[in-house]
């Protein structure tokens, strides 16, 4: 990307005065910096401008979202205007697309919107020439897209079909998760058993320093470690196997979470049970189960981060837990 933020906001600006508005930037709205603000008709709304050398993702576009937000609920204006000198992710423009008052243009489109005016046309056109990135298409995966796709695959068809013995199902997590997670959780070590021998668990991790999602899992739960407990069962797990689970879990060892995966989704008794390990001891249970790691995997293939899907579990867990009965520890997240 060869512009710079003078040249793109000039250009922004010059396409929107040639569109029939009235263009003001800078202007400081609520308290709140905006890159400019055009009005048409009566009708107004704020704009961002943003110069990417790599592509805009879904974390940050979900951040602009909520950063607007307050300022369109106050009244006077229109939804934001997100203009993008540089390419945007499939996963940002999806939720984008779903998101009611939100437009998100990257060079392409804004490119297309100058057609009408020969001399902008050339100039977007010559910025768009510039970058790198195009949409992607199957046939131009990457080769972490690929890896993300083959297990898609296998975590599809045993959600679908099954075939897989308990040892295998572990095996599949597992390599899912430091697919995941990797650099940031590692050190896996398989059946690890507790000193006096009577318990068992599928796996376990350590959690790396410096990413500020798994140090706000460090210092909110007090644990260095993961552990992993997977169910390879054909019906959705109760809280049997949540009570059975909460037994490899201590306070004192800095071990508090556990992330137990299942085939299926959980029922309604193993999520009040995940609910009073929190309540009762600060022992996060967090149940995923294939259909999560899918999701999770297709971020990953976007080059998005998939500890966004974990954020937002464990922080719809933490709101619906019964304070009443107890506080759990706060939650920062990301």
């Amino acid at each position: 990307m060869t512009t710079d933020r003078r040249e793109a906001e000039n250009l922004i600006a010059e396409l929107f005065h040639r569109m029939g508005y009235h263009v003001r930037r800078h202007v400081i709205e609520l308290g709140l910096v905006v890159d400019m603000t055009v009005e048409r008709d009566g009708l107004k709304s704020p704009v961002e401008i943003k110069v990417r050398r790599l592509r805009l993702g879904l974390a940050e576009v979900q951040q602009l979202y909520l950063r607007f937000s307050h300022l369109i609920q106050a009244g006077g204006y229109l939804s934001p205007i997100i203009c993008v000198f540089g390419s945007i992710s499939p996963a940002a423009k999806s939720y984008a697309a779903a998101t009611p008052g939100f437009r998100l243009w990257d060079i392409y489109e804004l490119k297309e919107r100058a057609r009408p005016y020969e001399d902008l046309f050339q100039r977007f056109g010559a910025i768009a020439g510039d970058t790198k990135e195009r949409k992607e298409t199957a046939a131009t995966q990457t080769e972490v897209g690929k890896q993300a796709e083959e297990l898609i695959k296998r975590l599809t068809d045993h959600e679908n079909h099954g075939g897989l013995s308990p040892q295998e199902y572990e095996q599949l997590c597992q390599e899912s998760v430091a697919f995941l997670f990797d650099p940031h959780l590692y050190g896996f070590e398989n059946q690890s058993e507790t000193s006096d021998g009577a318990n068992r668990y599928d796996f376990i991790c350590r959690i790396k320093p410096g990413d500020p999602f798994w140090d706000a899992i460090r210092m909110d739960f007090r644990t260095r470690s993961i552990l992993f407990e997977c169910k390879n069962y054909s019906k959705p797990i109760t809280a049997d196997q949540i009570y059975s689970t909460e037994r490899y879990l201590f306070s004192r060892a800095l071990r508090t979470v556990c992330f137990l995966i299942s085939r299926l989704n959980s029922d309604d008794s193993a999520k009040r049970a995940a609910q009073g390990a929190m309540r009762e001891s600060g022992k996060l249970i967090l149940l995923l189960c294939n259909a999560d790691l899918i999701g999770m995997l297709r971020l990953k293939a976007q080059n998005e981060s998939p500890t966004m899907i974990l954020d937002e579990m464990i922080w719809n867990f933490i709101i619906r837990l019964d304070l009443r009965c107890g506080l759990p520890p706060l939650w920062h997240g990301t």
